[in-house]
């Protein structure tokens, strides 16, 4: 059996996973799907059978990066199915957790000159309603809604709250991600430490 037909029921996510690869380690300019190819050992018109040019590649990797993401967001809220402000919590440490153990996805959705191209290809059009910020605001909503009922202060703007949260924990990513600040703990737990304080949410 052939590599290529080895390869071929899991050619595109093998294409994906190492087209991502490429991508953080060459950039937009450098990176072909006749790279991909070898990278992935199978002949340079293989992709084509999945990809018509190396921006449906890349915008396959940037959908696949939003979805783990946006599912990771939701896995967190799922943790606390009854209690919108523990959801916001766990939303914030597992966004952090999950750009620290993925900066090549950090780099590829905010970081890079590529970020930029893929919002210029309109990917939130794509993306099936899967937008992670979306998932944020509607948990920032649930929080404030509890309001209602007297559990919480409802005079912050949600979008002036969901902003404030989203920064805070987008700062945190970037800086341990990128080793731009120095601790000799635990980064994670000093995340969790912190969203678990008052600093977050009140």
């Amino acid at each position: 059996m052939s590599n290529e037909n080895y390869h071929h029921e899991n050619l595109k996510a093998e294409l994906i996973k190492n087209g991502l690869k490429l991508l953080d380690e060459e950039g937009y300019e450098n990176f072909s799907l006749r790279k991909v190819a070898k990278a992935c050992s199978v002949s340079h018109t293989a992709p084509y059978r999945h990809f018509n040019s190396k921006d449906d590649l890349i915008m396959a990797i940037a959908l696949e990066a939003h979805h783990k993401f946006n599912q990771c967001l939701e896995e967190a809220v799922n943790k606390h199915p009854n209690d919108n402000k523990s959801q916001l919590k766990e939303m914030g440490y597992s966004y952090v957790k999950f750009f620290v153990e993925n900066p090549e996805y950090l780099r590829l959705l905010f970081l890079s000159d590529l970020a930029i191209h893929i919002k210029k290809k309109n990917i939130e059009t794509c993306i099936n309603g899967e937008q992670p910020f979306k998932t944020f605001y509607d948990a920032i909503e649930r929080y404030q809604a509890e309001s209602q009922n007297g559990m919480t202060d409802n005079s912050t703007d949600p979008n002036a709250l969901a902003l404030s949260c989203w920064g805070l924990v987008h700062g945190m990513a970037i800086l341990i991600a990128k080793k731009d600040f120095s601790y000799d703990g635990d980064y994670l737990e000093l995340v969790r430490k912190i969203l678990w304080s008052g600093t977050f949410l009140n």
